[in-house]
């Protein structure tokens, strides 16, 4: 039995270790060139093909990506000069998003039934 024990608590810890990496983020998402020259507003999408995340104290951070993760080029394109947050963790310099989640929403139309 003591094996067993000594097994899972043996399994459980890099899970845990690998929890406590993980970090939150908040930011936005524009292209390496308009957060160079921190500018959020009126990035142009040419840029998309580089993004990053421009963090609140004028640091950029790049991340990874790719199909079938939290940054998919999908989710990048939906999210692309709005204010998101990103939880991952950090690999040589290069955050690696678990989670994306737009924070700013823009352009919601609602129909008001008043006006008719």
């Amino acid at each position: 039995m003591r094996p067993l024990i000594a097994l899972l608590l043996a399994l459980s810890f890099p899970a845990a270790a690998h929890a406590a990496e993980s970090q939150s983020w908040e930011g936005w998402i524009v292209g390496e060139p308009c957060a160079d020259r921190l500018q959020v507003a009126d990035c142009p999408l040419r840029y998309i093909d580089r993004p990053v995340l421009l963090l609140e104290d004028g640091r950029a951070l790049a991340f990874v990506v790719a199909e079938g993760r939290a940054a998919s080029p999908a989710e990048v394109d939906k999210a692309y000069g709005k204010k998101i947050r990103i939880q991952g963790g950090l690999q040589d310099g290069v955050l690696q998003p678990v989670q994306l989640e737009v924070l700013e929403v823009s352009g919601e139309r609602k129909f008001f039934k008043g006006c008719l």
